[in-house]
């Protein structure tokens, strides 16, 4: 049990989270999303390979093991929780990968992960955790073509934030660390 991380649960729960007709489906294309976080096409991809692949599993298993009482019209009923179930695993997984922010928080740092349309948008979101307008000017560094590091100053943070171009949108991985050592 020591060794059971996150990837090998993110593996292994939709193959039980998928039974529960919707709701399953839901918390799968939520434990997808979490896994890639802001990388919405790995998201997009895992989530369709694994509802594609559960729905065959489970239409073949109803298959094989009709219930004679209620004979076809359950397997019928299992297609189509099948196909609403796809539906909601990928739309979950790429609205909460796309539109989601995650965030770790250790001791003296908080690090965010988002996804943006525009460079406006990184200070609306980062208002939402302090008073952008007390920070210093943004120190700009290029890595590559699609690839920028910025670092601020705000009063006792230091932020340190990195904007990857991902097609049309923008991946952005913040850290805020506190100067202040308690």
């Amino acid at each position: 049990m020591k060794n059971f991380t996150l990837s090998r649960a993110v593996f292994l729960l939709p193959f039980l989270l998928w039974w529960v007709p919707i709701i399953g489906p839901f918390f799968t294309g939520l434990l997808l999303s979490y896994r890639f976080k802001t990388n919405y096409r790995l998201s997009i991809v895992s989530s369709v390979a694994y509802s594609v692949f559960l729905s065959v599993l489970t239409t073949y298993i109803f298959y094989i093991v009709r219930i004679t009482i209620l004979g076809y019209p359950f397997y019928y009923l299992v297609l189509v929780f099948n196909l609403i179930g796809s539906i909601t695993c990928i739309a979950t997984a790429y609205m909460s990968s796309r539109h989601g922010t995650f965030a770790r928080m250790m001791r003296n740092t908080i690090e965010l992960e988002f996804t943006v349309n525009s460079m406006n948008e990184i200070d609306e979101i980062l208002s939402q955790y302090l008073d952008v307008s007390l920070c210093s000017k943004p120190n700009i560094r290029f890595i590559s073509e699609d690839q920028i590091e910025i670092t601020r100053s705000c009063n006792n943070l230091q932020i340190n934030y990195e904007v990857i171009k991902m097609g049309r949108a923008l991946r952005v991985k913040a850290k805020f660390e506190n100067l202040r050592n308690y």
